[in-house]
């Protein structure tokens, strides 16, 4: 038995391999819509939802960012105002000791 011949490939004639070929195609072609269709309806709010998180994220870590920024220059005027008053009490003691001394003599 010869499984090649002009006529037919393992034993099944041109046509009923184009028959074959014909369904398997209109199966992918219907598989592939039904999946398309069912991760559009069943994903596609799952995605608008992750769209609309990230979008969130992206303004609170703005946010934050800015937050940061704010408590730093506030650190520093902190640090500014802490050093003023350390010079003013030098500054106090200083006239407080000279004033003392002056009263001595």
């Amino acid at each position: 038995m010869n499984w090649i011949t002009p006529h037919s490939l393992f034993s099944l004639n041109w046509d009923e391999w184009a028959s074959i070929i014909a369904i398997l195609t209109a199966v992918v072609v219907i598989l592939r819509w039904v999946i398309s269709k069912a991760d559009v309806e069943l994903f596609g709010p799952i995605r608008n939802q992750l769209k609309e998180f990230t979008a969130s994220m992206k303004e609170y870590n703005k946010w934050q960012a800015k937050a940061n920024d704010r408590l730093e220059d506030g650190d520093k005027k902190f640090i500014h105002h802490d050093e003023q008053l350390q010079d003013h009490e030098r500054r106090i003691t200083n006239l407080e000791e000279v004033n003392r001394n002056e009263r001595n003599y």
